[in-house]
């Protein structure tokens, strides 16, 4: 898991070789007034644009990809996000045959919690639950989001 301003992404671009495209996504304008949806943006990388309210903690479930890593990059209204990694978790939903989706069960011991401030990202890799978009005060704030999807 890493967490970090959007203006360090160069630091991290080299980690795999489309992470680059996909920080060199969020620096053109337009892509970051695109309406919410999913995008395809070749070899693999997609990234989807949400927009909505932050979520109390106890309704949202820790998840994992096997597939794809994912970059999370607030654009707007902060979110907080859980991180705990997969191995101290117990599987609720398992991944579909097809799928790149696991949910676990709330675990015995607290996660880290992580404050995502617009133009700050966090990456997770296979072996890190997340549990984002959840509340960064008492009740429900607006956020906009992007959401990488890197092929592993």
């Amino acid at each position: 898991m890493i967490l970090a301003p959007l203006a360090d992404a160069d630091r991290y671009a080299g980690l795999h070789p489309r992470f680059a495209r996909a920080f060199a996504w969020c620096g053109e304008q337009r892509n970051l007034a695109a309406a919410d949806g999913r995008r395809e943006l070749g070899d693999g990388l997609a990234v989807i644009i949400e927009s909505g309210s932050t979520h109390d903690p106890r309704e949202r479930r820790f998840e994992s990809h096997r597939a794809n890593i994912d970059i999370q990059v607030n654009l707007s209204g902060g979110e907080c996000m859980d991180w705990i990694p997969t191995a101290e978790l117990r599987v609720e939903d398992d991944f579909a045959p097809d799928g790149d989706i696991a949910f676990y069960a709330q675990p015995e011991r607290p996660a880290t919690r992580l404050v995502v401030d617009p133009g700050w990202f966090a990456i997770f890799y296979p072996q890190d639950a997340h549990k984002p978009v959840l509340h960064r005060v008492a009740t429900a704030t607006p956020f906009r989001k992007l959401v990488f999807k890197v092929p592993i």
